[in-house]
């Protein structure tokens, strides 16, 4: 990137952008809103505007393809370091597009690729960019699904019948029960009337209207007669893909991983089968935990009774063996490295930092497998261990990191907040919470301020439920605690059990807060009617 900047004025410029809003960042307060006044920030937008200008008058040459590879991420870089998430996410959907073309190995492909002196190299780095936004992305989609796949309008042209469409029971989004894991978004399908780029036959992020503009519900329907595909990600990069090699392309198949790894590249060679091979399930467990219809429950023998059921499905109790049996493979051919390293945390941090990363991700696949939330209190008591390991190697990788404020990698911010959030020793929650505020960071779409204001929120819920009851009670109640990110992160939700003082019943209650954190930390809650919005917690909490 600082080579191509030199001779990009786009890419040049998008940089530029980029730095002056983090010297913004330095003068004031990153939780805090910029002004004009701020002459860092004045001339951040100045030289971001000027960007988006360039781009969008770019040549159709296989140079303007690499610059709009590039172009995206430092757009993202951009809105995600100011807060603007519905606009960041725009920008990662538009870079999902372009790698779907190369992955696909569509007829695009060709010019993308040719794109470099050494195309696999860059698209291997530009991917390893891309991986933690696809993540943190899954964290917006029920805004995806609202937004690119609104619900079909009423009204019908003369004499067109209605299409049938098989839904998620107990969703209003529309979103189809048969879409594929690997399925690439489709709301910008060839049969599609938004505006296109001209170089690549996909929008720009600029054409696509922000949630709430006057022209958003016209123009995002779908004009395609066929069922939406699932929200945007990107489709798997494999050996065969056109001008791309896999780091280690002798690392293909779960089956061939050895009892003992010999060093980290094949650690995380074979974690990103583990990764991708739990991944695949997303959407059974997203379909299932939409079918319980927690929020339906009529009283607390009907919510256990839904709980109960997740266990007694065999799509799950496959998936839990599936997953368990390969995360314990892993594990064990993990630990000599893991143990060695741990011994030379002094003469290589390094590589000390490397293992407890991934020795972290490790943590938070073992807790996501144990689905917490349809477990009994024993269980869950019984992780208490991995929400201790989660804290304190996340603190020793915060503490060793430069504290800039922003990064645009996965982090630590979600490990700490499910600490914070599911763990039932409160000492430990309390740890969590504080190691989120004494080390305050976004990353990429993930602000850990935010994040430490929900835990905040969670503390006070789970003070006022153990008031009543005995443990197996309070955790029931505790169960019924979803979180939900809105209008592209603008708006967060979070549902949990509160006590009627007029009835003197449990029930159900849904609070809404905007993205923007309190001088005290704290988030502004609003109490609202229920909704129909999917908890992105899943079995976790």
């Amino acid at each position: 990137m600082p080579q191509l900047t030199l001779e990009e004025p786009t890419l040049r410029y998008g940089a530029m952008a980029v730095g002056a809003l983090r010297k913004a960042y330095e003068i004031e307060d990153p939780s805090t809103t910029l002004t004009k006044s701020n002459t860092h920030y004045l001339n951040a937008v100045i030289y971001y505007c000027e960007a988006l200008r360039l781009q969008s008058k770019a040549q159709p040459t296989r140079e303007g393809l690499r610059t709009a590879l590039l172009s995206s991420l430092l757009f993202i870089c951009f809105e995600a370091q100011r807060g603007n998430m519905a606009a960041a996410l725009k920008h990662v959907t538009h870079g999902f597009s372009m790698l779907n073309e190369l992955a696909a190995c569509t007829d695009k492909a060709p010019s993308l690729v040719s794109i470099a002196p050494a195309p696999p190299a860059l698209v291997q780095e530009i991917l390893d960019c891309y991986k933690p936004l696809e993540l943190q992305s899954r964290s917006f989609m029920g805004s995806y699904r609202k937004f690119f796949f609104p619900p079909q309008l009423p009204t019908q042209r003369p004499g067109v019948g209605a299409m049938p469409q098989t839904a998620l029971a107990g969703s209003s989004t529309g979103h189809p029960v048969q879409t594929p894991a690997s399925q690439p978004g489709t709301p910008w399908s060839k049969g599609s009337m938004t505006p296109t780029c001209s170089r690549t036959g996909l929008p720009s992020p600029q054409s696509q209207p922000s949630p709430g503009s006057p022209d958003s519900s016209g123009s995002r329907q779908s004009s395609s007669t066929g069922p939406p595909g699932r929200p945007p990600g990107i489709l798997p990069f494999t050996k065969h893909s056109p001008y791309f090699r896999p780091k280690l392309s002798s690392i293909t198949c779960l089956e061939e991983m050895p009892a003992h790894f010999k060093d980290m590249d094949e650690v995380q060679g074979y974690w990103g089968l583990v990764q991708r091979n739990m991944v695949q399930h997303i959407p059974m467990l997203t379909l299932m935990t939409t079918r319980l219809a927690l929020t339906k429950a009529v009283n607390e023998a009907d919510l256990e009774a839904r709980l109960a059921s997740v266990k007694q499905n065999t799509q799950i109790t496959d998936f839990v063996a599936e997953s368990r049996y390969w995360l314990q493979r892993w594990v064990e051919a993990f630990e000599p490295l893991f143990q060695s390293s741990c011994r030379k945390s002094v003469s290589d941090p390094k590589g000390y930092l490397q293992t407890i990363s991934i020795r972290i991700e490790y943590l938070i696949l073992y807790i996501y497998t144990t689905l917490p939330r349809f477990s009994g209190l024993i269980t869950v008591k019984g992780l208490t261990t991995q929400y201790k390991e989660i804290n304190k190697y996340a603190e020793t990788l915060l503490m060793a990191r430069p504290s800039c404020g922003f990064a645009m990698d996965t982090g630590w911010t979600w490990p700490l907040f499910v600490s914070a959030f599911g763990c039932r020793d409160p000492a430990v929650r309390a740890d969590a919470i504080r190691i989120l505020g004494q080390y305050p960071i976004r990353n990429a779409l993930r602000d850990s301020r935010i994040f430490r204001a929900i835990a905040l929120k969670n503390d006070e819920v789970e003070a006022n439920i153990l008031l009543e009851g005995d443990e197996n009670e309070q955790w029931l109640r505790l169960r019924r605690r979803e979180l939900v990110f809105e209008d592209f992160g603008t708006t967060i939700i979070y549902r949990s059990s509160q006590k009627n003082l007029e009835t003197g019943e449990w029930e159900l209650v849904e609070e809404h807060a905007s993205y923007n954190v309190d001088p005290d930390g704290a988030l502004d809650w609003h109490r609202v009617p229920i909704s129909e919005s999917a908890s992105i917690l899943s079995g976790v909490c």
